[in-house]
């Protein structure tokens, strides 16, 4: 995890300001277009949309072949794994998640459940610390000396803890709608009623991670027929700022690694830029709603002023 981290922070540093509340990353020293700046699944928490449970594996993200999942979990019906990552660690490991989501009530449970399958993965991290090796999240919650200080500025803490891993990363809550913040407000009271905290964990705080779930998820880019198949909160490339002219690119590789490439020269000290939307497919008034709905702000970014 350290060496991980060290590769990292090699090619880019967080750039604060506003006494924490604004935070980018930017180029360490003078990269080149092509160079891939990081490329590791340690760092983030990712969930499928729920159209892609069973059709996908949970931790590389794989299509299954014709022969279907090689394991699926007949408890929640909501997690399966290729051959390659249906390991045992990889299965005991899901039962932590899987015995929270069978709590709550079977309406919770319809529909799209990718907001409430990511608290119970998240609440599994909580009780049980990271994943096994190899899995997604396997150092979410091993501290860096980066990270650290980005949490005390935000927290006015000394030091994250098992619960509180994610919250280097900004609510914007004072940006939220106000109908997102009741949503928030009623989901983490109706998850409360069902399920057992970890210790010192209040409704409050689920509240503000749902935030951050909104305001910092990252979709799953990947080359795929499918298009975007879920998206995941990552301690690293969600503090990088959008831009309808991106100088990175954040994919997934085949064993559901988040890779972090160049794709232009970018001087030392230029913030590292991707864009949160498909660029492709959506207009430029398309993507300013999009980005507003989601993100809260007016995108002004060089495409969009000129």
């Amino acid at each position: 995890a350290a060496a991980m981290a060290a590769e990292v922070w090699a090619k880019a540093e967080l750039k604060v300001a506003g006494g924490g509340k604004q935070a980018t990353l930017v180029a360490r020293e003078a990269i080149e277009k092509g160079t891939v700046l990081w490329q590791t699944n340690q760092y983030l928490l990712p969930v499928l949309y729920s159209g892609f449970v069973g059709t996908h594996c949970g931790s590389c993200f794989r299509e299954f072949g014709s022969g279907g999942a090689t394991w699926a979990c007949a408890a929640c019906k909501s997690y399966s794994l290729c051959s390659t990552c249906a390991t045992d660690a990889a299965k005991r490991w899901h039962k932590a998640e899987c015995i929270t989501f069978c709590c709550v009530p079977n309406g919770m449970r319809q529909g799209d459940t990718d907001y409430l399958r990511f608290v119970c993965r998240f609440f599994a991290v909580c009780r049980q610390g990271n994943p096994p090796s190899g899995l997604p999240g396997s150092s979410l919650v091993s501290p860096t000396q980066e990270l650290d200080a980005m949490f005390k500025l935000r927290c006015g803490k000394a030091q994250r803890g098992k619960c509180t891993f994610m919250d280097c990363l900004a609510t914007n809550k004072e940006l939220q709608a106000d109908e997102f913040k009741t949503w928030c407000t009623n989901f983490a009271q109706l998850f409360k009623q069902h399920v057992p905290f970890p210790p010192e964990y209040q409704v409050e705080e689920l509240v503000d991670l749902l935030m951050r779930i909104r305001t910092n998820g990252l979709g799953f880019p990947c080359d795929d027929k499918h298009g975007t198949l879920g998206w995941s909160l990552d301690l690293y490339a969600s503090f990088m700022d959008h831009s309808c002219a991106p100088n990175c690119k954040v994919d997934m590789d085949a064993q559901g690694r988040l890779v972090v490439k160049a794709l232009e020269n970018i001087e030392m000290g230029s913030p590292l830029l991707i864009s949160y939307v498909d660029l492709e497919s959506r207009t430029q008034a398309e993507r300013k709603e999009h980005l507003f709905e989601l993100y809260r702000f007016h995108c002004a970014c060089v495409k969009c002023k000129g």
